[in-house]
């Protein structure tokens, strides 16, 4: 399954990933740093980066509305980190597309995802062959698939894990619902044209939604029992360096914290604690 590539906006001129390797280190003073400008994010980052800076570094944000170049920007040294993603989707895209020079860094924050329409008001008022938009990207696709399951309304093959669940392994669909594949960064905007749709909790706020009140279904609010933590990932060799670790304490600042619970309030869960 391909993903697609969707590039809104990068406010740095691109090189082509392939064949423009960098020699990184840890010892300079520079944190060049990709993050979205979609949402919220114009807000937190200069949050975070008063918080790198008061530790001594620069800080340089590279806006990509993308979730392709990231890490191949990451991976060839063009940027030192990134945050967009949760583990699976950097697991899967890092064993995809063939990348040797990225790591994980540190995690962040969890955040469940959830089911969410514009018609409904609950799953059992969803008719029989009621179009159900998903995500197309393989880490993402199953996490729809497993609500609509636990809720008892489609059967999945046994043993089947999250992160790898797709529409193959659907073993019963009594109510022949209809799947539509979309690249997550439009999940929002197709919200408003399906009868359910999965959508993150930032797309679920975007949309004047109450990512837990107003969702069909809701993940577990229990990091531990969830794969899709979200994380910084890095250049290789980066992690732990102390212009990382500055990132890294700017993260769990107080004031980073509290601008996420502003937005997420309760149903966000950071994770510090999974980085001792």
């Amino acid at each position: 399954m391909k993903m697609q590539r969707r590039t809104f906006l990068a406010s740095l001129p691109l090189m082509a990933a392939a064949g423009c390797r960098k020699q990184t280190t840890g010892d300079d003073k520079t944190i060049k740093f990709i993050m979205s400008d979609i949402g919220f994010n114009g807000e937190l980052v200069p949050i975070i980066k008063r918080h790198v800076e008061a530790q001594g570094f620069t800080f340089q944000w590279m806006v990509v509305n993308d979730i392709i170049l990231p890490n191949e920007m990451v991976d060839s040294g063009q940027a030192d980190a990134n945050a967009f993603q949760h583990e699976p989707y950097f697991n899967q895209f890092v064993q995809d597309h063939g990348l040797h020079n990225i790591e994980r860094a540190f995690y962040t924050a969890y955040i469940p995802s959830g089911l969410y329409s514009k018609k409904y008001k609950s799953l059992a008022e969803v008719p029989d062959g009621a179009l159900i938009a998903v995500p197309v990207d393989p880490a993402n696709n199953g996490r729809a698939l497993f609500m609509l399951r636990d809720h008892g309304l489609i059967g999945l093959r046994p043993g089947v894990e999250v992160v790898h669940a797709s529409f193959d392994d659907i073993t019963d669909n009594p109510h022949n619902f209809r799947f539509l594949q979309v690249d997550q960064l439009m999940l929002g905007r197709t919200y408003q044209d399906v009868d359910v749709a999965f959508l993150f909790a930032l797309y679920a706020k975007l949309n004047g939604l109450d990512p837990i009140k107003d969702a069909l279904a809701i993940e577990t609010s229990d990091p531990t029992k969830s794969p899709y933590k979200n994380i910084v990932a890095v250049t290789k060799g980066l992690s732990g360096t102390p212009k990382i670790k500055a990132l890294q304490n700017a993260y769990f600042s107080d004031e980073v914290k509290t601008f996420y619970r502003g937005k997420y309030g309760d149903t966000i869960q950071f994770l510090d604690k999974l980085n001792a």
